[in-house]
């Protein structure tokens, strides 16, 4: 084993058992992952964050944190929202279409396209962190992915997921399938309220903006 590796599984090891069945609580898709490395360690990217985070719990988080103020809308069910378009989106791509594709990444990436959601916002202002004011959301999320041992296939998933926020474009199937899913969910949970999501995500960053500088 690499030191690399041994860091790895020293890291996946320091979950605690409490810890790792509140994730799967939140996440069922967690367990649609077949490989039980990339399945841990998804866990553990999720406890980093928490960790990380000022929430005291995750579902607490917002789907976008300076926007709570005009939509009821957590972190949590986003997620699990885009994981399962993702999922019913990878029935299309590879039973009608005959693309192949690797589920365990897609379902990685989905769980973790927005993980970083608990470091960039501040749970008590709305505002962003200082990690959240120095870094994008997308690759602030693609390097606690890695750090936590993951692929950069997976890594790249998240990194390329947002129209905002990532500065290059998904680059395999997976990854165009977790950036259309986020995209096509978040739109119609604010269409359904009423809400232009455009208009809220701009003016609510433009007022925190405001706030910090």
């Amino acid at each position: 084993m690499t030191l690399h590796a041994a860091k790895v599984a020293c890291k996946g090891a320091q979950v605690e058992p409490k810890d790792r069945d509140y994730i799967l609580r939140l996440f069922p898709g967690v367990l649609k992952i077949k490989d039980n490395g990339i399945r841990e360690k998804v866990i553990g990217t999720w406890v980093t964050a928490w960790k990380r985070s000022n929430f005291s719990r995750i579902e607490e988080a917002h789907q976008f944190e300076p926007a709570r103020g005009h939509i009821a809308y957590t972190n949590v069910d986003h997620t699990n929202q885009v994981c399962q378009a993702c999922e019913k989106m990878a029935i299309i791509a590879s039973e009608i279409l005959g693309l192949k594709l690797n589920m365990d990444d897609l379902l990685a990436g989905a769980l973790l396209h927005d993980v970083d959601k608990m470091v960039i916002f501040d749970g008590q202002t709305g505002g962003w962190t200082e990690a959240g004011r120095r870094s994008s959301h997308a690759v602030i999320g693609a390097s606690m992915a890695r750090a936590e041992g993951l692929t950069e296939e997976v890594a790249h998933i998240i990194e390329a997921h947002s129209i905002k926020f990532s500065s290059h474009p998904p680059k395999s199937i997976e990854a165009l399938i977790v950036r259309h899913a986020d995209l096509v969910v978040a739109h119609s949970v604010y269409l359904a309220k009423g809400l232009q999501m455009d208009e809220v995500l701009k003016e609510s960053i433009a007022r925190i903006s405001c706030t910090c500088g």
